[in-house]
Formats: structure tokens, sequence, C-alpha cells
């Protein structure tokens, strides 16, 4: 048995196909209900397994709350940056190539939208959390300067390292106003100006 923080990693296809279940249940209870009021009982009848089946996967609540985040952090992050490295591949210039992940690193949150704010809830409260959000924006800030570097001599900042963690938490912060807290201004029109500064911002 390989167990890891409270988490069982199983080899079998059909003991890994059960815990996705698990882990798609857990992310439409958090997203519906917050981690509060979600339960492994209500997890296990999401997933349609008994409850022991449940703790057979996972320690606790917290254990599959946190195999959800990295699983949705995952997701995320393949669809971003491989939807960019296609748009290079088939010539698309670098301007609407940084549009494009802007408008998708938007798009990204609707899909969880509740289970976003059930994470920024928790982060506040959880140190575990806390950790892991914050080493998450550190994966996705080495991901995003990895995917600028062969284009470094392009952009208009000589710091591309400093360049990278500004689009990365205006993009962040952009989001959440956006999406997860329904802005005033409108989605639309803040995407939409946030894309032109920061293609000002690096190719002008």
């Amino acid at each position: 048995m390989t167990w890891d923080k409270g988490e069982y990693f199983p080899r079998q296809k059909r003991a890994r196909e059960k815990k996705g279940r698990l882990i798609k249940a857990a992310l439409e209870e958090f997203s519906r209900r917050g981690y509060n009021r979600t339960s492994a009982k209500r997890i296990a009848a999401g997933a349609q397994v008994a409850t022991g089946t449940f703790y057979r996967y996972f320690r606790d609540k917290k254990a599959v709350f946190m195999a959800v985040c990295r699983s949705v952090e995952t997701e995320i992050g393949v669809i971003i940056f491989e939807r960019g490295q296609e748009m290079r591949k088939r010539g698309v210039l670098e301007t609407e190539i940084l549009k494009s992940l802007i408008k998708t690193s938007v798009d990204a949150h609707h899909a969880n939208k509740k289970f976003h704010r059930a994470v920024l809830a928790m982060q506040l409260q959880d140190p575990e959390v806390d950790a892991w959000v914050r080493g998450r924006e550190s994966r996705t800030l080495k991901s995003l300067k990895d995917f600028l570097e062969p284009m470094r001599e392009h952009y208009r900042p000589r710091d591309l390292e400093t360049a990278a963690e500004l689009i990365l938490h205006t993009v962040e912060e952009t989001a959440h106003r956006a999406v997860l807290f329904d802005s005033a201004s409108g989605e639309d029109e803040l995407v939409r100006e946030l894309s032109d500064m920061i293609v000002r911002y690096m190719f002008d």
C-alpha cells in the first residue's frame, strides 16, 4: 500500500477509477456546500460507494480536499500552457498567444467557480491549504517563465522573472474579480483591458 499525506495511491486500474470518482464527487460537494458542510458520507454517496470505501483512499475530509486541489491545478495548468504551445507551432503572433493565455486563465475559473471560492476561504483558516496555494503559485510561475523564455529577446522588459510574476498575479487577481466576485465592470471588459495592458507592457 502506498500512502502519502493521508491519501492512498492504488496501482490497479479499477481502484484508480474508484478513487477518481471520489475526487470528482468531492469537487462537486465542496463546490456545492463548502468545506465545513461537506462530509465523507456525502462524498461517498456522490461517488456511489460505501462510506467505508472512502476511508480506503483518504484518511479524512481534509485529505480529499487537498487531492481535489492538486487535481484542479494539474488540469488547469495543462490546458493553459499546452494551448499556448500549440498556437506557437501554428505560427500565431506572440501578442495573440499572450492574449489567449490570459483569456484561458480567466475562463478556467468558471469550471470550478464555487470550489475556487472554497479554497480562498480555507486558505485563511488552514496552514496546509495556504501552503498549497503558495506552492501552486510558485509552480505556475515557473511554468510561465519556462513558456516565455524562448521568446525573451522579443519582450520589452529585460527582467523576465519579474515580468512573469507581475503577469501571474495580475491575471489571477483579475480572474478573481471578474469570475468569483462578479465585477461591476463586467468580465469581458476587464479581460479585454487587462489583455491590452499586458501586451503593451510586454511588447511596446
